[in-house]
């Protein structure tokens, strides 16, 4: 999972801009399987973004590949499926 969280000096003009280019990379990372989710909290300018990688290298690699990662500071948090039966 990458917890992101805009810069303080980044602008809602500076995001809005980024918004097309970050929508399509978006598409093309669910496409190629890389991320299964983004979910974003403007009022906490923070994003939680579902990633599918076998290495922390690897979600980052994915991750700073949207154009809006040079607005973010961005957090890997390893996760891992939750214990119990599977159905």
């Amino acid at each position: 999972m990458a917890v992101t969280k805009f810069k303080e000096n980044v602008t809602m003009e500076e995001i809005q801009a980024l918004i097309p280019t970050e929508q399509a990379q978006a598409k093309k990372l669910e496409a190629e399987g890389k991320i299964t989710s983004i979910k974003i909290s403007m009022p906490k300018r923070t994003t939680f973004i579902e990633v599918v990688a076998e290495s922390e290298e690897g979600a980052l690699e994915s991750i700073q590949s949207l154009p809006m990662a040079a607005l973010w500071n961005i957090e890997i948090f390893p996760t891992t499926p939750p214990a119990g039966p599977s159905k």
